[in-house]
């Protein structure tokens, strides 16, 4: 029942009402994946998927948001953490207890600076969203907010998060924490991680499902770090 409650709940968050469309959670087959988005001839090739997530176009459908997120991890920019002067930067501004006109000039340049190795940069995109609400873009403001609910979509059509069977699939550490407070959750001060299973497990606070922790599934970082021969998260 717990289960149920929780899939009504994400599907009505994040699922498209527009076009109506309803996911039944399954983890990313990356194989498939990245056979189709390097097939040109394909509706999943990457570079015309990318084109139109840029453009914060609102048509895509839940497959074609999953070769795009989940595709990411076989693009030549793919990192699975951010340690670059324009993340520092950005998060040292965002850190003031008061944001001046430069400061909001600053955000928008460390952010496309970001977003331009990472589209799917969650805090460059938050951050983003900062400025145009106080600048009163709603183009850009409203593009934007599609490019997170792409990203969202395709996370919560992974899996529901209650075991590590159907751990919700995440393409960076950073993205679990980063989604949390979308799905309607804080954060309970506690994670770790699975190494054997690449789980990673944060408890959380009380909240309305009753969950008392959520897991992700971060095989691609742990691909990431094998593939260089091993190392730090």
């Amino acid at each position: 029942m717990k289960r149920l409650i929780l899939f009504i709940g994400l599907s009505l968050i994040f699922s498209n009402i527009a076009s109506a469309q309803w996911f039944e959670p399954k983890a990313p087959d990356y194989q498939s994946i990245k056979q189709n988005i390097t097939n040109q001839n394909s509706k999943f090739y990457y570079p015309a998927l990318l084109d139109r997530y840029n453009m914060g176009d609102e048509t895509l459908t839940i497959e074609e948001k999953r070769h795009l997120y989940y595709g990411n991890v076989f693009q030549s920019t793919y990192t699975p953490s951010d340690t670059s002067f324009y993340n520092s930067e950005l998060m040292n501004t965002l850190s003031k207890q008061s944001l001046t006109e430069n400061d909001y000039v600053n955000i928008i340049k460390y952010s496309k600076a970001l977003l331009a190795k990472d589209p799917f940069n969650l805090r460059a995109l938050n951050a983003e969203l900062l400025v145009f609400a106080q600048k009163d873009d709603v183009e850009a403001y409203k593009k934007n907010v599609l490019k997170r609910k792409t990203i969202l979509d395709a996370v919560v059509s992974s899996g529901d998060g209650i075991s590590k069977e159907t751990a919700f699939h995440v393409i960076k550490i950073a993205h679990e924490y980063d989604l949390l407070p979308l799905m309607g959750y804080k954060f309970g001060g506690k994670d770790k991680i699975d190494k054997t299973q690449m789980i990673s497990t944060l408890s959380l606070s009380e909240n309305k499902y009753g969950m008392e922790e959520i897991y992700f599934n971060i095989t691609p970082v742990f691909g990431y770090i094998s593939s260089r021969g091993g190392g730090k998260m």
